[in-house]
């Protein structure tokens, strides 16, 4: 083998400012090649090999090379980021590089007008003008955070809306102005799975409601998915077959959900641990001036660097400025009440799971049988159910009224009968009936 300096060697094709291994990457199981600003992978030293055969470099020299690439040109990552520009950078967290391969895709703004992009917010958020400039300043501070590199909390947006409403389009519109990038985010933020890095080079983490589960402690474990993974200083990242690295990324959160019930039981409890995480939007139906969607993506696309130029030039109202996360959480009333009488309902569901007679007489005789009375007693009684039956049963018609609303819902199995003037509930089943459909994303 020849003597080759890698600090200061070239091949005789190189010019004297560009010197191949130096644009050559290593992160433990993948090397990358920067071209001409591009990052081009390279699955195995075989594949360096070749490229440095390619521009001149002698066999005897390759193995020295890949050593030195190896131990000087090592990242702990390599791969897109949301929200960090191609290169390589280096974590405030634990001082290591990382190769950042590719970056957002910034539309830049121009003074103009924006009818079609106007006419839309306004019909999809309905007359109450507040929604709407909480809308725009939810979309104004996941666009500055990204075009200032900086990771700052935001609330996750909660669209809710019937079928067909237009709130896919709000949805593309936003991946379009915040950097081109989204992926679906449900699992890796409910805890389903460990392996979050499929979600890490997209600025736009997506969820709809047909992805996701109804049951209180799935809904619990989402709430705290958006805790960790928006409102804290960094992130900790899992690949299958990677060790574990902390980022930064810089990422907002939609939510889509149909606003049948059952379909808003997707969403965490609202309460004093979770409201400033959430902005609740309820959306109404945008006629999109009766245009073919090609033609409505077209008219998007032409405004939307004016509609930047708007979002730059304009501040959010002062009632819904935020020092900590720059706007504020903002939740529509009719959506927050109507979640509010949900949580209560599944709350109740959640104590009849808990209630050993309840559980006992579905598994042995095949549903519970008896009146409201008996069955408030028997949550009363147990002990694990006890202090909740007390929060929550605040009146004599309390859990007849749940079972009705579960009912109706499908929520659980459950049928009631009138004997004697007395009426008297069965409940075969603790889960859901059935399933409704709801629009994809």
């Amino acid at each position: 083998m020849s003597n080759l300096n890698y600090s200061e060697g070239s091949s005789s094709s190189e010019s004297e400012d560009f010197y191949l291994p130096d644009r050559i990457y290593y992160s433990g199981n993948a090397y990358a090649l920067e071209h001409k600003g591009t990052y081009i992978p390279l699955k195995s030293a075989s594949d360096v090999s070749a490229h440095l055969k390619s521009a001149g470099f002698e066999q005897a020299d390759t193995v020295g090379i890949l050593c030195a690439i190896r131990t000087r040109n090592y990242v702990t990552y390599i791969g897109p980021v949301a929200g960090h520009p191609p290169g390589v950078n280096i974590s405030p967290d634990s001082g290591k590089k990382f190769l950042v391969t590719d970056g957002p895709l910034l539309i830049q703004g121009k003074p103009g007008a924006f009818p079609f992009i106007a006419a839309y917010l306004r019909e999809l958020f309905g007359p109450d003008p507040m929604q709407i400039e909480a809308a725009t300043a939810w979309v104004r501070q996941a666009r500055e955070n990204v075009v200032l590199k900086k990771r700052r909390p935001l609330a996750a947006g909660v669209l809710v809306g019937p079928r067909g409403c237009g709130k896919t389009l709000f949805i593309e519109m936003v991946r379009h102005l915040i950097g081109g990038r989204s992926a679906s985010a449900y699992k890796a933020l409910n805890g389903e799975t460990n392996f979050n890095a499929d979600i890490l080079g997209a600025e736009l983490l997506l969820i709809d409601d047909e992805q996701a589960g109804r049951e209180y402690r799935t809904r619990m474990a989402l709430a705290q998915g958006i805790k960790k993974h928006l409102f804290a200083s960094s992130v900790r990242i899992e690949g299958k077959h990677r060790d574990a690295i902390t980022m930064r990324p810089i990422q907002a959160l939609l939510i889509a959900v149909n606003s049948e019930p059952e379909h808003l039981e997707v969403l965490p409890t609202i309460d004093d641990s979770t409201k400033d995480k959430l902005s609740l939007f309820h959306c109404c139906h945008a006629s999109l001036g009766g245009l073919e969607r090609d033609e409505i993506w077209e008219q998007v696309t032409k405004e939307a660097p004016h509609f930047i130029h708007y979002l730059e030039t304009s501040q959010h109202p002062e009632v819904l400025r935020d020092r900590r996360t720059g706007a504020a959480a903002w939740q529509n009333p009719l959506v927050l009440e109507i979640l509010g009488d949900i949580s209560r309902e599944e709350q109740f569901r959640e104590l009849l799971t808990q209630c050993s007679d309840i559980t006992h007489m579905i598994e042995e005789a095949g549903a519970w049988d008896g009146t409201a009375m008996e069955l408030e007693t028997s949550l009363r009684d147990d002990p694990k159910t006890k202090l909740g039956a007390e929060r929550l049963i605040n009146h004599g018609k309390a859990v007849g009224g749940f079972l009705g609303k579960l009912q109706a819902a499908g929520r659980i199995v459950v049928t009631r009968r009138t004997v004697n003037g007395i009426t008297r509930w069965r409940i075969a089943s603790l889960s859901q009936e059935q399933g409704g459909k709801v629009d994809h994303l």
